[in-house]
């Protein structure tokens, strides 16, 4: 069976992805991915045929990810969160504008090399349009990959419309293929209708070597604080200096990921900074985890089965934040309220340690994505 995986250019569409690619693969599949930007060099690392469908389109300016002060681009990509929040987490017509762009810019890219391997299956990111697209114009089933906790069972039906012009530029009807769809989240905690088969998540964000204070021996406990892959380039790494400021007053080491923090100048003696550490591997070393509230980090804690703390700043990070308030595996706050107390309470409070356990055996019970290979087989014909 070939394959085709196409999906928005970002890491954060990708990673979750990933995992069912190499299912496929290690199964005696053909598989190629079709994707841009930062996320091309990320699935050649992953180990995965590759083609950069757009190479000479800059997706951050298209984003508006440098456009304007990094203060009024904060403010805009909480107005837009909140939004997706007030809509019980379903996309809104922005976003399907925004990423109906993006899909216009890559289609000509996806087309190509849709036409070139003749896939029997497409596999596309939730927000991909172009994923609909070659799947109609070739007959073939395409399987909507989920990112998070969000299951839209009328997503293509609703994204459709705005995919019009780029269809008729291909030649394409306006209608659907065959579709089906493949969540990432366990039952109890998705948020929406649909149908589909859910399959476990499993943890990547890269590969890498740890370094060795990873897993060196340790007195106190550790705590890794990271805003993820695309929100620094958005809003900057400002945001996370009060709560490593914070970390000064907690008896606990901390471990803050990210490009730019030097900026934030000296901090607490007990704060280590790394640009980029495996998340999984350093999580599995470590006991809580702040973030900001973005589905793979918040998925990787549950994963591994560690207390964390939302700061949720746009996208769907304030409905992910909701999932961690409504089943008690987690905490949320806004950014400015964090202190010490906070913090303690992250690492000490044992009811809360006991419901991250519980979310960890939530995503342990779902099937492999080995396991759905068989069924995406079936699927193709």
């Amino acid at each position: 069976m070939r394959v085709l995986f196409t999906l928005p250019p970002a890491l954060s569409h990708l990673f979750p992805m990933v995992p069912l690619a190499w299912a496929l693969r290690a199964a005696g599949h053909d598989v190629l991915v079709a994707t841009s930007g930062s996320a091309v060099q990320a699935a050649a690392r992953a180990g995965l045929p590759v083609v950069d469908v757009a190479p000479t389109v800059d997706f951050d300016a298209v984003f508006g990810v440098r456009t304007g002060a990094a203060v009024d681009r904060a403010a805009e990509h909480r107005r837009r969160g909140e939004a997706v929040a007030r809509n019980g987490g379903a996309t809104t017509a922005p976003i399907f504008q925004r990423f109906a762009q993006v899909t216009d810019l890559m289609a000509d890219g996806v087309v190509r090399a849709a036409d070139t391997m003749r896939p029997d299956l497409v596999v596309h990111g939730r927000l991909q349009g172009a994923g609909l697209l070659v799947a109609r114009k070739l007959g073939v089933p395409t399987v909507e990959h989920g990112v998070g906790f969000v299951r839209e069972g009328d997503l293509a039906a609703r994204y459709l419309p705005h995919l019009a012009a780029t269809f008729e530029r291909h030649g394409v009807p306006l209608e659907l293929p065959e579709l089906a769809a493949v969540q990432i989240a366990p039952p109890s905690m998705m948020i929406g209708e649909g149908t589909g088969w859910n399959m476990r998540f499993v943890p990547y964000s890269g590969g890498g070597e740890l370094p060795d204070w990873v897993t060196a021996e340790r007195r106190r406990p550790r705590v890794v604080v990271t805003l993820g892959t695309v929100l620094p380039k958005v809003v900057g790494v400002g945001g996370l200096e009060k709560v490593l400021r914070a970390a000064g007053d907690v008896e606990a080491d901390f471990v803050a990921l990210g490009a730019g923090l030097t900026n934030l100048g000296e901090l607490p003696p007990n704060v280590r900074t790394a640009e980029w550490v495996p998340l999984a591997g350093l999580l599995a070393a470590s006991d809580a985890i702040v973030h900001h509230g973005g589905a793979g980090s918040t998925l990787t804690a549950m994963a591994v089965g560690l207390p964390q703390l939302a700061l949720p700043y746009g996208a769907d990070e304030f409905v992910n934040a909701g999932v961690l308030d409504r089943h008690r595996c987690g905490l949320s706050a806004d950014v400015d309220s964090v202190d010490g107390a906070l913090l303690d309470a992250l690492l000490h409070d044992d009811e809360l340690r006991g419901r991250a356990e519980w979310a960890r055996g939530e995503l342990a019970d779902r099937p492999a994505p080995a396991e759905l290979v068989g069924a995406l087989a079936a699927l193709a014909g």
